[in-house]
């Protein structure tokens, strides 16, 4: 029996969605943590983070109330429950003490980014001023973000 042209050609078309679905599933995937991968995304991260940090962890006691606006803007669920617990507190020393806390980023890795999540390693540098005494200290934190449209927020934050 002699193939057709017709059978030649179904053939064919058969052969071609075979091997184009062979490989569309054997493609490789970009890497699900793009972060450092992806540097606009990981500076973004970075520096929304950071900024975040600054605020949550800098303070005045003649702006505590402006400070305590200013994190619920940038923080979201454990971290808000986090801070609020602990805001109280260091208004009520910041206020009696006049006592000024001062956090600087030292430094930022990104372990690891998804487009909606991300967490941080960050180094901060503090200084704290009471009256006339001056103290200072390092911390670590592991930090969780989420992404809130295009913004990133705190969901949860660790000291090492």
């Amino acid at each position: 029996m002699k193939p057709t042209a017709s059978g030649v050609f179904a053939g064919v078309i058969v052969l071609c969605v075979c091997l184009t679905v062979w490989f569309t599933m054997a493609r490789p995937r970009g890497p699900e943590n793009v972060a450092l991968v992806d540097v606009g995304a990981t500076n973004a991260v970075t520096d929304q983070v950071g900024r975040a940090l600054r605020t949550v962890f800098s303070y005045d006691p003649s702006q505590m109330d402006r400070t305590s606006v200013a994190a619920q803007d940038v923080l979201v669920g454990a971290a808000i429950e986090q801070y609020n617990s602990q805001f109280q507190q260091a208004k009520k020393e910041a206020t009696e003490n006049k006592q000024v806390l001062t956090t600087a980023v030292r430094s930022i890795g990104v372990m690891d980014l998804r487009p909606d999540s991300a967490r941080l390693l960050v180094f901060v540098d503090r200084q704290l001023v009471k009256g006339d005494k001056h103290e200072s200290g390092v911390g670590q934190l592991l930090v969780s973000a989420v992404k809130a449209g295009e913004v990133w927020k705190i969901s949860d934050i660790r000291f090492l």
